[in-house]
Formats: structure tokens, sequence, C-alpha cells
């Protein structure tokens, strides 16, 4: 038997580069956490990330049915599979960007990540933290920073196992925080902290809210998604526990609860497609426990 170690092989120029990108990338990034929930259920496969964590959202409706959808902590991929195109039938309406400037974004974005493919824009808006895009593929959504100060885009991304289907009126794909710029490089200085709640609804909702220890704001509703920002002092950080008291609430146009997300959530429960595929909640369960789940339109 051959007991020699194979020769060291140097790293390809373009996978240095590579790396060299993906590190410059995150030295560069304000803090973010998305610690608010549990790590995900057994089950879920996770694929190879940076500081990536993965967490789990739990819905519960009126009737006391718990509904979740599966997200991540923003962080970036290294993936290099290609995004698939958007799961919804209906192209989004964005008031003010012309078809060039939604492309750009979208691939932007999208290269921010180091990843290749497509996704679409759902969401393009500019606040008192900055300016935000929300994008979707049939199984990823990601969260962009656009024109911020350190670089034109700035996209981080989480899993949905089914974008085209939700556990209930409402599907949480992201809950986060970013530290303010003054605890950052100085070409964040000035920068607003925040917390962020971002994912998914059905033409039932008309109004979301996200409270996160005492403070809320009322999401924006656009394109079957939405977005929630609470904005904080340059100087805030994020905190890095999982004991804040956060949640999320769907309602419907006559004021009507229709889900609530909380700091808990119930790993026996699962949503199907009508054919049998889990697409929310715990993967290693039977499809024939598993509650129905609703078309994302």
């Amino acid at each position: 038997m051959n007991t020699t170690l194979p020769p060291d092989r140097d790293v390809p120029p373009h996978r240095r580069a590579q790396i060299r990108s993906t590190l410059e990338h995150e030295v560069g990034r304000r803090r973010r956490s998305a610690r608010f929930a549990p790590l995900m259920a057994a089950g879920v496969a996770t694929a190879a990330v940076i500081a990536l964590v993965a967490v789990v959202s739990p819905w519960q409706t009126q009737d006391g049915v718990d509904t979740a959808a599966a997200t991540t902590s923003p962080s970036l991929q290294t993936t290099t599979a290609a995004p698939a195109s958007t799961p919804s039938a209906t192209a989004p309406v964005l008031p003010g960007l012309s078809p060039e400037r939604i492309a750009e974004i979208e691939k932007g974005c999208v290269d921010s990540t180091l990843r290749q493919g497509k996704a679409t824009l759902y969401q393009h808006f500019t606040d008192e933290v900055g300016t935000f895009a929300l994008l979707y593929t049939d199984s990823e959504q990601l969260s962009c920073i656009v024109d911020g100060p350190a670089m034109p885009y700035n996209a981080s991304g989480g899993m949905v196992w089914d974008a085209a289907w939700l556990p209930g009126a409402l599907a949480l794909d992201e809950l986060g925080s970013g530290s303010g710029g003054a605890n950052g490089k100085a070409e964040y200085a000035g920068q607003a902290g925040y917390d962020v709640a971002a994912g998914r609804v059905t033409g039932q909702v008309a109004k979301v809210v996200l409270r996160v220890d005492g403070q809320s704001a009322e999401a924006r509703i656009a394109n079957g998604t939405f977005v929630a920002r609470i904005a904080h002092p340059a100087d805030w950080v994020a905190p890095e526990g999982q004991d804040r008291a956060a949640e999320v609430m769907a309602y419907d146009a006559g004021g009507g609860l229709l889900g609530t997300w909380r700091n808990d959530w119930d790993p026996g429960k699962c949503w199907v497609r009508p054919d049998g595929v889990i697409v929310a909640g715990a993967r290693d369960l039977d499809p024939a426990t598993c509650l129905p789940a609703v078309p994302w339109k």
C-alpha cells in the first residue's frame, strides 16, 4: 500500500480571488444578529455558510394552530448554485423604478452574495435606516442594502423551502437586527441601527406589525410581501441573546388577527403541498400528519 502523502497543491487563482472577496465583504459589513428564536428543528439540512445561524419562525393562528417558516440570520452564503426564477405568477409592481433599474438591483444584490443566477425584486424603499430591497427566488429570500456607504449592494440570504407556499396567512422569512454605524468602520458613522422582520403574506393580510422590546413598527406590504424596520441610534448595539421580547402580528382589513409569531414554536408541526411534500415546519415528520400549506399569490 502506498502511504506517501500527495503533494500540496496551490489554490487556483480564481478561487483565491473569490475567498478574498468573501472575507472582504464580511469584514466590511456592520454587525447583524438574528438570535430571536431557537435553532432550526431536526430534519432540516443546512448549507455551507459563513457565520450562519438557522432559526425557525413559529406562527399561531386565532384557532391555536401554529404555523412556521424557516429563516436564517443575515449572512453571506457561499454556494454557487443558481437561484431559480420568481415563484409568484404575478410580476411585482415597483412604482418609480424603471425596468433597467430593477434589473440592475436584482443583479447587484445577487452578485454581492457571490451567487449565480437571478432573484426577483419585490420591495424597494428608503426609510431612516437607508435604502432596502427585498428579493426572492423559489427557495431563498434576500435582504439587500442598496446604495450603502461602503458598497452599492450588500445582500444577505435565508432559505425558504418552497416560496410558492405559506404556513398560513403569513410566513416570517427574516427576523434580525443590525448595530448602528458608530460601532463599525468610519464610513458607516451616523448610520442607524435597526430591527427588521420580512416575509410573505396572502391577500387576506392588510396590516403587519413588528414589536421588539416594547417598540413597534407597521410593515410595508407590497407584492405579497412585508418588511418592518425599527430604527435605533447610531451607537445602538444589536443584542446577542435569544431572550428579546419579539412578536410579529398579521391583521385583515377589519382588524381581525390572522397570525402571530412569538418567541416560541412547536417542533411537532409541519405544512404540506397538495402533493404531500413538506414545505414548512419540521421536515422529518410524517406528511400525513401535517397541515395543508396555503398558496402564496
